[in-house]
Order: structure tokens, then C-alpha cells, then sequence
């Protein structure tokens, strides 16, 4: 069975989630973009052996990860290889505003665009809830459809 990929929208800015340039590298920030079509903004959702859900990259392989399951608000998320530990595992959850959110398994915050920035290569963070766009995403296709 082949994969499904998405494009991720963030809602408060309309941009893609993406791997700058498609990046092999761990620890590079994740970065929101306008949709280019490449591979760099392409995710795979697969189950996590412990529930929930990792996210990977289709360009690089590596998957969204919470550097080290920090705690702090504003920790830009990165990409990193496989280790299948709770940093790299994501519920994905309704928002309040029709999106989706991503909630990170160690930390338990959301994925966000900073204050909500229209700026190409925005870093993308971890904050606690505020129930705002800037932490609520669309998939495209929307999960559980094939594209």
C-alpha cells in the first residue's frame, strides 16, 4: 500500500509546513513556506507503536520532532531520525476554529506559527494553548483520504 502525503496549512497564515531547501540534516528547523509543490513540503502521517502519530518529511525521511521533549514555549520544532521516542509523536486533535492541531506527545504543546507570521521561512514552535489560529493546521488532502 503506498503512502499518503500532505501539504500541512497553517491557518493564521495560509503557508505550508516545510523542510527548508528538503534538508537531510538532523536538528534543522521546520519552516513555514508558500506551497511550491516540491517534496519538502510533503508529510507522511504513520501511527506511533505508543499511539498517536509521526509526521515525516517525504524529502528528507526524518520526522517532526520537539528537540530533546523540551518544555519551553517558543522551542523552534526541528527534524530528526527515527527514534520512536514521545518527542516525535504528535495527537492530532480538532481546534476550536475548524483546523487541526498537532500537540506534541513529551511536551504536550501545540505546534504554532509564531504571532501568527505571513513571513517565508518562519520557524515553526511549540506553545501552550491559546486557542488561536497560528496553532491550527489543515491537511491536504484531509487525513484519510488519498491524493
Amino acid at each position: 500500500m503506498q503512502s499518503v502525503s500532505h501539504h500541512i496549512r497553517n491557518m493564521a497564515s495560509r503557508k505550508l509546513l516545510a523542510n527548508p531547501q528538503g534538508s537531510g540534516e538532523n536538528g534543522t528547523a521546520m519552516i513555514q513556506w508558500d506551497d511550491t509543490g516540491g517534496p519538502d513540503q510533503a508529510w507522511i502521517i504513520e501511527p506511533a507503536s505508543r499511539g498517536g502519530a509521526k509526521i515525516r518529511n517525504l524529502a528528507s525521511g526524518k520526522v517532526l520532532a520537539n528537540p530533546q521533549g523540551s518544555q519551553s514555549d517558543g522551542t523552534e520544532m526541528i527534524q530528526w531520525d527515527d527514534t520512536g521516542e514521545t518527542d516525535q509523536t504528535w495527537s492530532i486533535e480538532p481546534g476550536p476554529n475548524g483546523g487541526l492541531r498537532l500537540r506534541n506527545m513529551a511536551s504536550h504543546k501545540l505546534l504554532a506559527n509564531p504571532q501568527g507570521s505571513r513571513d517565508n521561512g518562519t520557524a515553526m514552535i511549540q506553545w501552550r494553548d491559546t486557542g488561536e489560529t497560528d496553532q491550527e493546521w489543515s491537511f491536504e488532502p484531509p487525513l484519510g483520504q488519498g491524493r
